[in-house]
């Protein structure tokens, strides 16, 4: 199945619609591995009938959430490719193609909301939008904030850093997660995120992280106990679009699907943070018991580690620098 639809969206990519008489419209494909009931998804959906109202059917666009496509990483190459016209996909995935992007991921960088935003709406921002476009052929359209991470585990809590010793965690298919597990003494296990479930109630990994809104959406508070608001990591996504599809459209039509993504950070913003509000007192009402820890251990262990847990990327430091004068 999933080699059909990916070569169904090879052909919607390009494709030009047309009935006898009517003018041609011109279909766009957005793709992305986030859960349907996400409200990443329903952003999909917003933007979707935001295009085609604004452009009156000049374009419409064809939406594959939850992987339908292909896993995160996956996408991520068919949007460099030029397979599918756009993503939503966060900067830790977006790392394997452009590695200074793990910057951004990399622990207790940032220290709440605002400090974030200040940083997506300013000079470390405007560095990875000139890296993508400039090294990938990828224009990121909109940042948008994709919560701070805790941890989840099924029968063991993590209360101390020594929790973490042998522990099998779920980590991305990403370096940056794998080192920083090791550095806390835990056992990597790399899953992709359409697995997760699985993988936690096959006990294949003792515990996985996300965010609040993550692990709802991924319903893995079904098979999971414990959740320690550790608040380790910050993750960012983008809206992102091949450069060579969204040069081939006219200059309205550029205008449409820039004016159109502009809900996924003006909007985008406020409802991740109510979600991710909201996901502790549904996670609580389905049983799972909350728990804080003392994060200066993790962090002093963590932070002087900054430089090996980006040592593939040469312009991380330059990255790093920009973040860090953001007031």
């Amino acid at each position: 199945m999933k080699i059909s639809a990916i070569t169904a969206a090879v052909f919607l990519a390009v494709a030009v619609l047309a009935t006898p008489g009517a003018q041609a419209a011109t279909n766009i494909v957005l793709a992305h591995h986030n859960a349907l009931d996400s409200h990443l998804s329903k952003q999909g959906e917003r933007f979707k009938s935001c295009v085609e109202a604004a452009s009156k059917g000049a374009l419409t666009v064809a939406h594959y959430p939850a992987g339908q496509l292909g896993t995160a990483r996956e996408i991520v190459e068919q949007v460099k490719l030029g397979a599918v016209g756009m993503t939503l996909i966060d900067t830790a995935y977006m790392s394997n193609l452009q590695p200074e992007l793990a910057v951004f991921q990399l622990p207790f960088m940032f220290t709440d909301w605002a400090h974030a935003e200040r940083a997506m709406d300013g000079a470390p921002g405007d560095t990875v939008k000139k890296l993508l476009l400039e090294k990938q052929g990828i224009r990121v359209l909109q940042f948008q904030h994709n919560g701070f991470r805790d941890f989840m585990t099924i029968s063991k809590p993590i209360t101390t850093i020594d929790s973490f010793k042998g522990m099998k965690l779920r980590s991305p298919p990403i370096p940056t997660w794998v080192k920083m597990f090791e550095l806390l003494g835990a056992m990597p296990v790399t899953v992709d995120w359409s697995e997760i479930y699985t993988a936690m109630q096959s006990n294949l990994v003792e515990g996985m992280e996300t965010t609040p809104d993550g692990f709802v959406n991924s319903k893995t508070y079904e098979v999971g106990k414990f959740v320690t608001q550790t608040q380790h990591m910050y993750n960012l996504m983008m809206f992102a679009a091949n450069e060579q599809k969204f040069k081939a459209l006219t200059p309205t039509e550029q205008g449409i699907i820039a004016d159109c993504a502009k809900d996924f950070r003006n909007k985008g913003n406020k409802e991740v943070i109510e979600l991710n509000d909201k996901a502790y007192g549904f996670l609580s009402s389905k049983g799972i018991k909350i728990l804080q820890i003392d994060k200066a251990p993790l962090r002093a262990r963590l932070e002087p580690a900054w430089p090996q847990l980006v040592s593939n990327s040469k312009g991380a430091a330059d990255l790093i620098d920009q973040i860090a004068k953001v007031k």
